[in-house]
């Protein structure tokens, strides 16, 4: 919990009190605000989480055998009881690199997709089609999207989380820090258990006003992502810092040449395509045909083969999509039936209705709209400060019955 958050003490002796019977231990702890070279967000939240998860087992990590694994979430997550099990059965399958294993899974929008205009449920679904690029079988290196696991031996030898400005992209940025800490030998492994996430959802007004407020939220929270590009300066100055270091061989290795290109594709992709789409637009239509150089319409070209290629692919990515949907939410409502809970927002696809078949078209609208302009945004901001302000936007609430639980 946040200590200044009003009633933040009630509210975890409520938690504690709901489900103390279903866990071996909950102890809650309470984050100052104010602390100095911190800035307000979920890495500093965690960072002091985990200070906390480390004293506790000070003797097993003393002892170097720790079998304990953090698992970092949003509040709005739901994690399969399979997803656990997952990890437990790929340390004890990997023991000779368990303690220096990340574990990353896909995330999956299930819970009010239905509820959410098209626009920003095109914005998340892209969102997770991104984490879920870098999670296929035999990736070098995958980057975790809101949720992750690994050991807290490997938490403590790279010296936990870092709360500064730097660090407000936590998921990724902890990623990086693992493994420049590590000299490159950090393993991604994947857990096939996607992790149930809310979208966006406005608490004020109906109709074209809350679909409004949606999106205006939905803008903040890709701010936010954004922000986190300052993991490129980042992995790019441990880069270069490693050019004298004994294990420097490790950083002309392929895969750091793949995960600063995953770098790329996250921070600056997104403008690139924009600027490219508009200037060729643009100049195809202000300047006459014969007076554009040959190389420059072949440059076009080739530009409109990749344009036309990526929007036939994303189609297919969206129409697969459906079967892996359908399976995600049958299986988490499954669970959450044997667990006795069963109001957490059931999010069905029908790919014919019009609302989804709209997707089709409009995802290049959202990848403007909350990747390439936020990106141009965070990245201009960052020319006058590093103090990001953290503004966590607003997600749909589910009445959980105490009594069902207890």
């Amino acid at each position: 919990m946040e200590q200044k958050e009003a009633a933040s003490l009630d509210k975890a002796a409520q938690l504690v009190t709901m489900f103390e019977t279903s866990f071996r231990h909950i102890r809650p702890t309470f984050h100052p605000a104010g602390t100095e070279g911190e800035i307000a967000g979920k890495s500093s939240n965690v960072a002091f989480t985990a200070q906390r998860v480390v004293d506790i087992h000070q003797a097993e990590l003393r002892t170097e055998n720790c079998k304990v694994v953090i698992t970092v979430m949003d509040a709005d997550t739901h994690l399969s009881r399979d997803y656990f099990t997952e990890i437990r059965r790929l340390h004890y399958e990997h023991r000779d690199d368990s303690d220096r294993a990340v574990y990353c899974c896909p995330i999956i929008f299930d819970r009010n997709s239905h509820e959410t205009n098209v626009i920003v449920r095109s914005a998340d679904l892209l969102w997770s089609f991104a984490g879920m690029s870098t999670m296929f079988p035999g990736t070098m290196i995958s980057i975790p999207t809101s949720v992750y696991s690994l050991p807290l031996s490997l938490a403590q030898r790279v010296g936990g989380w870092d709360s500064g400005p730097s660090a407000i992209g936590e998921d990724m940025h902890m990623m990086l820090k693992c493994y420049f800490e590590t000299a490159g030998n950090v393993v991604s492994r994947v857990v096939y258990v996607p992790a149930s996430q809310c979208n966006i959802s406005s608490d004020s007004g109906s109709g074209w006003r809350h679909a409004l407020d949606t999106c205006i939220a939905r803008y903040g929270q890709a701010l936010r992502h954004m922000w986190g590009s300052l993991d490129s300066g980042f992995a790019v100055r441990r880069t270069l810092g490693y050019l004298n270091h004994r294990n420097r061989k490790a950083f002309f290795h392929p895969r750091h040449f793949v995960l600063l290109n995953l770098l790329w594709e996250a921070h600056f992709l997104p403008c690139h395509l924009v600027i490219i789409l508009l200037f060729s637009v643009l100049y195809t239509a202000l300047v006459p045909a014969g007076q554009i150089h040959p190389t420059l319409k072949w440059a076009f070209a080739i530009n409109d083969v990749f344009r036309t290629s990526s929007f036939i692919g994303m189609n297919i990515c969206l129409a697969l999509n459906e079967r892996l949907h359908a399976i995600c939410l049958a299986a988490r409502m499954q669970d959450m039936r044997e667990a006795n809970i069963p109001d957490t927002g059931c999010a069905e696809r029908v790919w014919y209705k019009p609302q989804f078949l709209l997707e089709r078209i409009c995802f290049p609208i959202a990848g403007t709209l909350y990747g390439a302009i936020p990106a141009l945004h965070a990245i201009i901001f960052h020319f006058w400060t590093d103090r990001l302000v953290y503004r966590v936007s607003k997600k749909p609430t589910f009445v959980v019955d105490a009594a069902a639980l207890a």
